[in-house]
């Protein structure tokens, strides 16, 4: 929006120094023009008050035709009049030498003999052609500003503003903060590109979803070959042990070969059961692609976040929607992680919800950021809550919903990365379940 506004005023200056500069311009040719007619006619005037002797008309008029023929030669590089004539009167008194204001047309000039004014002389000068090109320049500099600053308008509403909504939304498609898709629109500059956009956002989600499956069956394939080699491991540790006592000796006495070779076996049954372990844990967190990215941001971006990306959508469904913030107060963390986390619960709470209402919380206590998630609808039961966050894992209130089972597992991991943690709290009676969300303080 800021760019938009710099495009605008940075046109409207420039308009306004052109019209300033071409009117100053314009000033400066006309009164130069101005003072090379008035240099002129003071010139011309006094030459013919020098000359005259007498006050015959016809005597005056033929001397101002000479002069005239004189100054046409000698000051050629001053406006010539079109038309110099002596008008006479038959009496008068001293007055000022030029009658007329200046800039006016005719130019009049009393003309004196002996003391008293005899008649005039009369300047007439070819209308100076800068001030109707001055006003047509200001018309077209007029009209050229409407039609940028027209133009500015319309790049801005069918350009520019469309095209920031659309900015962060490939970013965040790609971070898996939203899933809702891009509007429908007829605009010919992005129609195709929103309809290309969800076209993607459809694929990524398809992929997702067969990732997922992958995933679970990776996961389900692992925990069962893990478990089918924990138990020959643990018999394996056991026969080994009991070589290594001499169980197996009639006298009850371990031999030391065998006893060397049996500690041997428990070292490496140990190290295979490590490992199992560790590659049981490596496959759940493979799972989750998330590296914190640590920023500065207010809570009321997190506001802006929740009502963009699911505040439409919730008024379409006709689900009540409510954010409380306790102040604006500053965060330091992985924002994107953050509205991964919240965009997973809402979801959840979109899905599994009853519709009757969600709750959104923003706090920042002396301890830590707490972020909370309330919604109305069926809850799990109590011996369910231990296994919410597993992955794969999902609870008797979806057994009719698709999902993957993947997502609360992926929120709570994130929530651990970035060193917090995600808690659920249920109360059964009012129907409602809470997921907090709590981040320290770094």
């Amino acid at each position: 929006m800021k760019k938009a506004y710099k495009l605008l005023l940075t046109t409207v200056l420039f308009f306004v120094f052109l019209f300033l500069l071409s009117n100053l311009i314009f000033g400066m040719i006309i009164t130069h023009n101005n003072d090379c007619t008035n240099i002129y006619m003071n010139r011309f005037f006094n030459a013919l008050q020098e000359r005259i002797s007498d006050e015959d008309p016809v005597r005056i008029g033929a001397l101002i035709d000479t002069l005239r023929e004189e100054h046409t030669a000698e000051d050629a590089s001053y406006p010539m009049p079109e038309r110099i004539r002596y008008i006479p009167i038959e009496e008068g008194d001293s007055a000022v030498a030029l009658l007329n204001k200046e800039g006016t047309a005719p130019a009049l000039w009393a003309l004196h003999y002996e003391g008293k004014i005899i008649g005039f002389v009369e300047f007439m000068f070819r209308r100076s052609a800068y001030v109707p090109l001055q006003i047509l320049t200001n018309a077209v500099l007029a009209v050229a500003f409407i039609f940028t600053m027209s133009v500015c308008i319309f790049i801005n509403a069918s350009v520019l503003r469309p095209f920031r909504k659309l900015a962060s939304y490939p970013e965040k498609l790609s971070k898996n903060e939203i899933s809702e898709k891009l509007p429908e629109s007829k605009n010919r500059t992005f129609g195709q590109f929103i309809w290309g956009i969800n076209m993607l956002s459809d694929r990524l989600e398809n992929d997702k979803k067969q990732i997922g499956e992958l995933n679970k069956e990776h996961m389900t394939m692992m925990t069962t070959i893990a478990h089918g080699i924990k138990t020959p491991v643990a018999n394996i540790k056991l026969y080994a042990e009991a070589i290594r006592t001499g169980l197996y000796q009639s006298d009850g006495i371990a031999n030391e070969a065998d006893a060397e070779v049996a500690e041997k076996i428990v070292k490496n049954a140990d190290d295979v059961a490590d490992l199992v372990k560790e590659l049981i844990e490596n496959s759940s967190k493979g799972i989750v692609n998330f590296e914190p990215r640590i920023e500065s941001f207010y809570l009321q971006e997190l506001v802006m976040f929740l009502n963009e990306e699911f505040g439409k959508r919730l008024e379409i469904l006709r689900i009540p929607f409510k954010t409380e913030i306790g102040h604006n107060a500053m965060v330091k963390s992985d924002k994107s992680g953050i509205c991964r986390i919240l965009s997973q619960l809402m979801e959840n709470a979109m899905k599994y919800g009853n519709g009757k209402g969600i709750e959104v919380s923003l706090e920042k206590e002396n301890d830590g950021y707490y972020f909370s998630v309330i919604n109305k609808g069926k809850v799990p039961e109590d011996s369910e809550l231990p296994y919410l966050f597993n992955s794969f894992w999902r609870g008797s209130n979806a057994a009719e919903i698709s999902g993957s089972g993947i997502g609360l597992f992926e929120a709570r991991e994130i929530a651990r990365k970035l060193y917090g943690d995600i808690y659920v709290k249920t109360d059964p009676e009012k129907e409602e379940i809470e997921f907090d969300v709590f981040l320290p303080i770094r």
